[in-house]
């Protein structure tokens, strides 16, 4: 990064939580982690993604293809490192079966013991240099267990729990 190092340092000070953005590409599921994710309306409900514009999937979601987001907790920070690490496509969906994920009724892959889940269908994309921020409507949302949150701080995964911030461990 050179001379950009600080600049990138002062954005890893922007923390945010942790999803799991899935759609089907084909016959194929296409799926990505995402921590640049914002509630963009409430009234209809709808949520703004950051995508990079090299993502799998993300043809899929622009064209309109149902999409998921699965909000993850802390538990699942073993499959967030299994999801980003230089592994194939094929391992990287074994460790999503592996941690339960199912079929949602639109098709997409969902995590059951997530935080929340939303099913949302693409309203707008606007592409933003490398990124391409998607804006999707809400057709369904379920809440899931209460359990810690998983976030993307000062580039670590930390959590909160009992009102204290803590790193968990790379």
């Amino acid at each position: 990064m050179g001379s950009d190092t600080n600049l990138y340092d002062a954005f890893a000070t922007y923390g945010s939580g942790v999803g799991l953005v899935t759609v089907r590409d084909g016959g194929d599921d296409a799926f990505f982690v995402a921590a640049s994710v914002l509630t963009a309306s409430v009234d209809p409900f709808a949520l703004a993604v950051s995508v990079g514009a090299t993502r799998p999937g993300l043809a899929a979601i622009s064209k309109g293809g149902p999409w998921t987001l699965s909000v993850l907790a802390a538990d699942h920070l073993e499959l967030v490192r299994r999801l980003t690490a230089k592994t194939t496509h094929a391992e990287r969906l074994a460790a999503l079966r592996a941690a339960g994920a199912e079929r949602s009724p639109d098709g997409t892959l969902r995590l059951a013991d997530a935080l929340a889940t939303f099913s949302c269908v693409t309203a707008s994309t606007t592409p933003v240099n490398d990124q391409v921020l998607v804006v999707g409507s809400v057709v369904r949302g379920v809440l899931g267990a209460g359990h810690a949150p998983l976030l993307r701080w000062d580039h670590e995964f930390h959590t909160v729990a009992g009102g204290a911030e803590r790193k968990l461990s790379a």
